[in-house]
């Protein structure tokens, strides 16, 4: 039986059904116990299934490496609501999916839904049938956030870098990794989260080869972030206060043993909950953002869009990263239609096709946006410009 990567506490859902630890055992009948026709499964519900035809989607194992599911393979799975504008979405019927349903399988990290808008290159994801509904011994449908790591708490929180961005693939994670090698550098014990989208372990793992420690929203119970928008407003307004309560609760943790986070949250600024996490400032402690965006006109957008979410964030800096960065006059233009604090190419140095003296440029924009994040950090800066280059360099 495949339990997906995105229920976390492995050793708390094993407790529960001990009987999935056994190597022996037969998944039909496992799952024909809980088949019971009048129940049905929502929103971070807990289901057993068995893929029925291979699409574009692909899994994770526990250690976060991909790999293809494969016909009637068995696996453990939440379901969840997806709002995405590259992948695949789902979005979940209000009356609940019963068994016997042949649903999508949506995202790598372990979750299933009803996609009924993919991008065409994107390709139609894997299907599963729904086989059975996990429930406790008193009836209860088992629910992702049942099994949540035992999070620390914390009446102080580290100073954040939150790491945003204009869409996916716009360079967040490329810039995340970069800071969290810096800081690392540096000398600091590093925390990074990822605090808005769809889990994936293997995203997670990636960003803290060089961190003391990761935790993503998976880690605090909820695979993904996006409410369930087909249930009404009261469960949009619950599942946006658990993924505001869950970000608390991961920030409170990581200011344990470190002594910065970097924090990614994933996608844009419009979905997920990132406008309800963001909009309680105290609870997080920015002291600068980097804005990962495509275009100085999206670098207008997110700023603008930063300052309706809380005013707070008129005061905080903002630098601006990605392909935006890359040229001299779409800098100029990020500096001239905006209040950012800078604009610095992170990407030139470890492009083959960039100019010997782009190269440079970005090299010297790398180092200078470490200094000033360390500035803002309240953290000395023991790294000679010589050594910050050479480093960065051969990432």
């Amino acid at each position: 039986m495949h339990i997906v990567s995105n229920i976390r506490n492995i050793e708390k859902f094993l407790q529960a059904f001990p009987t999935l630890a056994d190597p022996h055992l037969s998944e039909a009948a496992y799952a024909q116990k809980y088949s019971v026709n009048d129940v049905r499964a929502r929103h971070h519900d807990l289901v057993i299934a068995k893929v029925v035809l291979i699409g574009a989607t692909s899994t994770e194992d526990r250690d976060g490496h991909q790999r293809e599911l494969v016909i009637d393979e068995w696996l453990i799975a939440p379901f969840v609501e997806r709002e995405s504008s590259l992948s695949h979405s789902s979005v979940l019927p209000k009356d609940g999916i019963p068994v016997g349903a042949v649903v999508d399988y949506i995202c790598r990290g372990g979750g299933l839904g009803v996609s009924e808008d993919n991008p065409p290159e994107e390709g139609d994801p894997t299907k599963v049938q729904i086989m059975g509904i996990l429930q406790y011994e008193d009836g209860r449908v088992t629910n992702a956030h049942d099994f949540a790591l035992d999070l620390r708490t914390s009446n102080t929180l580290c100073p954040m870098i939150a790491v945003i961005g204009s869409k996916s693939d716009s360079g967040k994670t490329t810039a995340c990794f970069d800071l969290i090698k810096s800081f690392h550098q540096n000398g600091n014990k590093v925390g990074v989260a990822k605090l808005a989208g769809t889990a994936r372990r293997g995203e997670l793992l990636k960003l803290t080869n060089y961190a003391n420690q990761g935790l993503d929203m998976a880690d605090a119970g909820l695979p993904t972030t996006y409410p369930p928008s087909g249930y009404g407003e009261e469960s949009v307004s619950l599942a946006t206060r658990h993924a505001v309560t869950a970000a608390e609760c991961i920030l409170q943790d990581l200011s344990i043993d470190n002594d910065v986070i970097v924090s990614e949250f994933g996608g844009d600024l419009l979905a997920a909950s990132v406008p309800d996490i963001l909009a309680e400032p105290a609870r997080l402690n920015i002291v600068a953002f980097v804005m990962a965006v495509e275009s100085a006109t999206t670098a207008i957008g997110m700023e603008k869009k930063l300052h309706c979410i809380s005013e707070h964030y008129k005061g905080i800096p903002k630098y601006v990263v990605g392909p935006v960065a890359n040229l001299q006059a779409n800098k100029q233009r990020v500096q001239r239609e905006t209040a950012c604090t800078g604009c610095y190419d992170l990407w030139n140095r470890s492009n083959q096709s960039a100019s010997p003296k782009q190269i440079d440029i970005s090299l010297a924009d790398a180092q200078e946006l470490a200094k000033k994040l360390l500035k803002h950090c309240c953290l000395s800066n023991n790294l000679s410009n010589n050594f910050l280059a050479r480093n960065l360099s051969s990432m």
